[in-house]
């Protein structure tokens, strides 16, 4: 167990990352889950033998050859801070990407392996440097899928990351809302990938957010950003105040000072 934790840091990541969506109270009981691509295991460790092949519920041939380490069914987040070895297994995606095995740890893939399977068949080709997908269930952004107006990832976008004067810089191309569909299905898995091609951050209808990054830790900053902004429109409208935002020459100064302007009008007008 030592030499894995040391050979492959972002398990200690993982660790941290799920102290503090227990810590946050965003990922009641097993809610939410993760998964971190690993394109090739350090030297020291590619001994590691699985056991027999079983069939993924998709074909991925964009994985094939890849691992993913990957929260096991029913995995608490609170456990997995302190246990990592109990919660998160590691599992290689077999040539041809129709079959993996596992390899360490947990061996029941979390129950939103859909999801995963088709986020990361999308990043690998879209995205390659983002490794990480993580999904929990942010209080006050499950919250705003409540309310009509907000299932509309256009006025979604510009209205929440206009109640803090950085969360645009964050995530110029905005976030990404996505109706319903039954949690764990391969056509919510579909969509989602589909509705992150172009943003890192999606609202799944009534159910959570989902994010990518680099890491489980870049991930996470981009929910934690998101959320924040979604605190400040609730203490706004709790207060009976109708939040409008940044003007639209603050937001317009701020993204060209940081060179994000024509990455910010082409995600808006490519909707």
């Amino acid at each position: 167990m030592n030499d894995l934790m040391e050979s492959i840091p972002e398990l200690e990541d993982a660790s941290q990352v799920c102290h503090w969506l227990a810590s946050w109270k965003w990922s009641e009981a097993a809610g939410g889950n993760f998964s971190i691509r690993i394109d090739e295991l350090p030297e020291n460790i590619q001994h590691l033998s699985g056991k027999t092949p079983r069939s993924l519920p998709r074909a991925v041939p964009v994985l094939g050859g890849t691992y993913l380490l990957l929260t096991g069914k029913g995995a608490r987040a609170r456990e997995i801070a302190a246990r990592v070895e109990e919660g998160v297994g590691l599992y290689w995606i077999l040539k041809g990407g129709e079959e993996f095995v596992s390899l360490w740890g947990n061996d029941e893939p979390t129950s939103e392996l859909h999801a995963h399977l088709a986020i990361h068949e999308m990043l690998r080709q879209v995205r390659p440097g983002h490794h990480a997908i993580l999904h929990s269930h942010p209080t006050n952004l499950i919250a705003l899928t409540h309310i009509p107006e907000m299932r509309d990832s256009s006025h979604l976008s510009d209205l929440l990351l206009r109640m803090q004067s950085e969360a645009r810089i964050h995530l110029p191309a905005g976030l990404a809302y996505v109706p319903f569909d039954l949690p764990g299905s391969d056509a919510l898995g579909e969509a989602t990938a589909q509705a992150l091609r172009k943003t890192n951050v999606a609202l799944w209808h009534m159910h959570g957010a989902i994010a990518t990054g680099e890491s489980i830790s870049q991930a996470l900053d981009y929910l934690e950003i998101v959320d924040k902004a979604a605190q400040i429109y609730w203490r706004l409208v709790s207060s009976g105040i109708k939040p409008s935002g940044m003007t639209d020459e603050h937001l317009r100064q701020s993204l060209e000072h940081f060179g994000l302007w024509e990455q910010y009008n082409q995600a808006r007008y490519s909707k």
